[in-house]
């Protein structure tokens, strides 16, 4: 009997063995140079990628990027060539042509600024903005609203470097770019001019970023769903939020805070407020921010 049950259990864990043989996939995501989310020079090509690996491995999987231009990467990736693209935004144009899952992590979306040139803007109010050139990415989702102001004078890039360099040259007076992504970019690429330009609070808004994957791929609802598997396991067991604290962000107090918190959003502080860092925690009294639908889907 004894011999009987040794051998159920062997042949089940060979089964069980066998299934994640059977299932697991090497994908091939598209991506971008998007430092500091991801990047081809980048430790382990960058934080988004890492989360992305370290949920993926939990069931067997395995990503390949493939870094693109990020029109290109969208493009092909909507036609299935890809099994999925990241990070990205999500649109309601987007949203008719992917499956999607919990996001990565959130990035703060918003305007730089020349630091010489205290412009009399409010982000969320778009009439504040119409004296103003503002430098765009081609392809990129912004804030909605802010897209489809067609009477704002938008000049368009294809990269966020190309329009944070048109911002130091005094060629635009706006540039929509990450946070992470302006500080990051300006270290690595004018560390000597990376104090002449400032982000504008509060962000333009705070977004989540997501691993896209093509309705047109076969069983890309199943990887969908895998994958939102993958990434709840993390977040639940603080894996995700030591990998985000550990990936040393401009902000790394705020991302650690946000990580530990995912339903608590932060309300940005002024600089001399924060003392250099780029958020502060909700002060008590303050209606607490709109849950993001991610956020209202772990309650």
């Amino acid at each position: 009997m004894r011999f009987s049950l040794l051998v159920l259990r062997t042949a089940c864990l060979c089964l069980a063995l066998l299934g994640v043989t059977v299932h697991a996939q090497n994908l091939r995501i598209a991506t971008l140079e998007w430092a500091p989310y991801v990047g081809s020079d980048l430790p382990g090509n960058g934080l988004a990628s890492r989360i992305l690996n370290e949920a993926l491995a939990l069931n067997g999987d395995k990503a390949e990027l493939v870094f693109l231009p990020w029109q290109r990467a969208l493009n092909e990736t909507r036609e299935g060539r890809f099994d999925a693209l990241m990070p990205a935004y999500l649109s309601a144009d987007r949203s008719a042509d992917f499956y999607t899952s919990m996001p990565l992590l959130d990035s703060q979306l918003g305007f730089f600024r020349r630091r010489d040139r205290a412009l009399p803007i409010v982000p969320g109010n778009l009439d504040s903005l119409r004296p103003y050139r503002i430098g765009v990415v081609r392809g990129y989702v912004n804030q909605s609203e802010f897209d489809a102001a067609d009477f704002l004078n938008k000049d368009v890039v294809s990269s966020d470097w190309q329009n944070l360099e048109k911002l130091l040259r005094g060629r635009i007076d706006l540039a929509v770019v990450d946070r992470y992504t302006g500080y990051q970019l300006l270290s690595q690429n004018a560390p000597a001019l990376r104090e002449q330009l400032v982000f504008i609070e509060p962000p333009l808004e705070i977004k989540p970023l997501y691993v896209l994957v093509p309705k047109k791929r076969a069983e890309g609802e199943a990887l969908a769903a895998s994958l939102d598997r993958g990434l709840r396991t993390l977040r639940r067991s603080g894996r995700l939020q030591q990998l985000i604290a550990e990936a040393h962000l401009e902000t790394a107090m705020n991302a650690r805070e946000v990580a530990a918190h995912p339903l608590a959003e932060q309300l940005p502080a002024s600089d001399h407020q924060s003392g250099g860092q780029y958020g502060a925690s909700a002060q008590p009294g303050q209606a607490a921010p709109a849950l993001l639908s991610w956020q209202a889907s772990l309650l």
